[in-house]
């Protein structure tokens, strides 16, 4: 896995961002933590979620995305992992 400086910065990502937007709808966390995991493996330390996530939309699972990732960083060395984010702000779910 490649990586880059990302901008002026001193952090350095992968180039491959890893999305979770589907992980605790259409992928349930068994299978979203082993994707985290096979991605870290492979190299990837840039991983991207927000507290909309996961979509579709459905209230039911907004913010289980951010439950998973934040599990499973839990497991990792925290300055080995670079996590985007974003808030959307007020949604109609």
């Amino acid at each position: 896995m490649q990586h880059r400086r990302l901008g002026r910065s001193a952090i350095v990502v992968s180039d491959i961002c890893m999305g979770t937007m589907t992980f605790g709808s259409q992928v349930d966390e068994a299978e979203a933590l082993r994707v985290l995991d096979r991605s870290y493996d492979a190299g990837i330390n840039f991983f991207d979620t927000a507290e909309g996530y996961p979509v579709p939309s459905d209230v039911k699972w907004v913010g289980r995305t951010e439950e998973i990732v934040g599990k499973w960083l839990k497991t990792k060395p925290r300055d080995a992992i670079i996590l985007a984010t974003k808030v959307s702000g007020p949604s109609h779910v």
